[in-house]
């Protein structure tokens, strides 16, 4: 399957969804990465769900991170990049004109590393390789840190494989989805 099939078709799946099978299958995702290794991190980049493209529900691992006292971070686009920002339970929040809530009356931060970045994807594939809406955000922003543990959520499993994978595309380290916490590491690429 190339890229773009896989974001047609699980684009199209996902909006399948109702309401409540997206916050059913959310808290799954959410309970399955709580029972994961990953939780002793200490810094957390993390999406703001878009809730119109029904993307899985971060709140439940934000609330959990400031329970914590985790530090979490959440970006918004500018231009080709992501900003960076520390989000608080103080911070104000606005949806920008591509449905996604971002950070308002704050002044972005530069980060210097980061334990684990939690990345949306509407679907990957076995060796980890991802598909996102397409526009390379978060690529580039991963690039910069690649001692991040990079772990997508997924409403749905891997699927064999994604054929056009290009030499600027970043692959994940683990995906959750609702019956399975997968390290890609297991599943190495084969050389061509």
């Amino acid at each position: 399957m190339t890229k773009e099939e896989a974001r047609n078709y699980f684009f199209k799946k996902r909006l399948s969804l109702s309401e409540t099978d997206v916050e059913n299958v959310s808290f799954q995702i959410f309970t399955q990465w709580k029972n994961s290794d990953l939780i002793h991190f200490n810094s957390f980049h993390i999406f703001l769900s878009i809730k119109e493209k029904k993307e899985v529900n971060t709140l439940p691992f934000i609330e959990f991170f400031w329970e914590r006292k985790k530090k979490v971070y959440t970006s918004k686009v500018e231009g080709d990049f992501l900003l960076h920002y520390e989000l608080t339970a103080e911070t104000s929040l606005r949806i920008n004109s591509w449905g996604i809530p971002e950070p308002v009356d704050q002044e972005p931060v530069r980060l210097q590393e980061i334990d684990c970045v939690l990345v949306p994807l509407l679907a990957c594939d076995l060796q980890g390789n991802r598909v996102g809406y397409g526009k390379g955000y978060y690529d580039r922003f991963l690039y910069e840190f690649p001692q991040a543990q990079k772990t997508g959520l997924s409403f749905f499993e891997p699927i064999a494989e994604i054929e056009d994978i290009g030499a600027s595309d970043i692959p994940l380290d683990y995906v959750v989805t609702p019956d399975y916490f997968l390290g890609f590491s297991v599943f190495p690429m084969e050389e061509k």
